[in-house]
């Protein structure tokens, strides 16, 4: 049995006749439009994602990697033409009407989501701490004249002592420099949001950006990381990507 394999919607102004033949994609795409707007799907066997079967396949990273980075140079195919409503991999419609309904029921939703996106950008920003800086950055704040500490066990206790009081005072540091860095985003964004950080990163944003304030957003965050390098915090800014931070999946 097959299924609808959909990468993203996009505004009827989007050109239907793109080649998608250098994204490695293994089955034809095509840009079918649908109640005044366009899809950008292709038929697959509904068995390749859902079922047992596909369930082991996910697992498999050699199978699933591939594929992952299919659909989004999918998507980016698409982006550097037209808005774009991501949709999640391996998003499937049992049928052509199904998909049909379902697009007609969020049209709205969608046509919306064009106008308000229009020549905006999605950047991730990552902020990363190296401990030993960070460590040396609070004792020199906490200790900054202090003299060296005695010779002998009396001095190694005073010197784990300070180490203690610095080590302690990462976190509340941490947690300022993090509230302070939102307010510098969002000179040059028209959102910012807060995304789950994973090790190592310590704090994770998702940006909204008006495509001609992105250089102004990379030099802020340039400078941000000089103004806390000496303390270990490192900002990483990667993108543009699909903004599916700021849509919500039909």
């Amino acid at each position: 049995m097959g299924a609808i394999y959909c990468f993203c919607f996009a505004p009827a102004a989007l050109p239907t006749d793109l080649d998608f033949a250098a994204c490695g994609w293994e089955d034809p795409i095509c840009i079918r439009p649908i109640a005044g707007l366009n899809a950008v799907l292709c038929e697959v066997p509904r068995d390749r994602y859902a079922g047992d079967a596909a369930e082991r396949r996910l697992a498999d990273l050699q199978w699933l990697m591939p594929r992952l980075e299919a659909h989004d140079r999918v998507i980016n195919h698409v982006m550097a033409r037209a808005t774009v409503f991501p949709l999640r991999f391996a998003t499937l419609f049992s049928s052509d009407q199904a998909l049909a309904i379902e697009v007609a029921h969020r049209r709205r939703t969608l046509l919306d989501f064009f106008a308000r996106m229009a020549g905006r950008e999605e950047w991730a920003i990552k902020v990363l701490l190296d401990q030993d800086r960070a460590l040396a950055g609070r004792m020199r704040a906490l200790f900054p004249e202090t003299p060296d500490a005695p010779s002998g066990g009396r001095g190694y206790l005073l010197r784990q002592r300070r180490k203690v009081q610095a080590e302690q005072a990462i976190g509340p540091w941490l947690t300022q420099r993090i509230a302070d860095l939102d307010p510098r985003l969002l000179k040059h964004c028209a959102a910012v949001l807060k995304r789950p950080a994973r090790d190592p990163a310590v704090a994770n944003r998702a940006c909204l950006v008006d495509a001609a304030n992105a250089p102004a957003l990379h030099a802020e965050i340039a400078q941000i990381s000089i103004d806390y390098a000496d303390h270990g915090l490192e900002l990483h800014c990667s993108g543009p990507w699909p903004l599916y931070s700021f849509c919500v999946a039909p």
